[in-house]
């Protein structure tokens, strides 16, 4: 069995910093490789994300600590974990390691893809995934498809 997981709406989130409205897109080809490529998030993408975390924040579901390690990462999406625990503790005093800011983070990003539905799902690349490689409809991917595929989003 598969572990849960939000990739898709970690990229959303964590591309949140370069949103501009009225910046345009640009192309690049297939071969073409870009050594620091930004994720283009679209205005209701965004409003959906705050929408989300606001209205969680408000039922209860995400915690205090949820909500500080989102507002690091959506302040700039390229901290790392590290850069992450030395901000908190230059401005609080409180030492939080990398581990427990990774946990808190991949708690919030499930619990607001699983508030979002289908469209900031995973379910929704996996199908992408398994249209791309040719599986008939409906477009499921098998345990071990979705394990690699997992896999190789953890490296992203």
């Amino acid at each position: 069995m598969p572990k849960r997981s939000a990739h898709l709406t970690r990229v959303i989130i964590e591309g949140l910093y370069t949103f501009d409205a009225y910046k345009g897109g640009t192309i690049s080809y297939v071969r073409e490789y870009d050594p620091a490529p930004q994720i283009l998030v679209d205005l209701t993408s965004r409003i959906d994300i705050h929408r989300a975390i606001k209205a969680l924040w408000e039922r209860g579901e995400l915690s205090k600590q949820e909500i500080q390690m989102l507002q690091y990462v959506l302040s700039d999406g390229r901290l790392s974990r590290r850069e992450i625990s030395a901000m908190i503790q230059e401005s609080e005093g409180i030492y939080v390691d990398q581990r427990t800011i990774s946990r808190r983070l991949e708690s919030a990003y499930y619990k607001i893809a699983k508030y979002l539905g289908f469209e900031f799902s995973d379910q929704k690349v996996f199908r992408m995934v398994a249209k791309k490689r040719g599986h008939p409809y409906p477009y499921i991917l098998s345990d071990d498809e979705i394990i690699e595929v997992q896999q190789i989003w953890e490296r992203i």
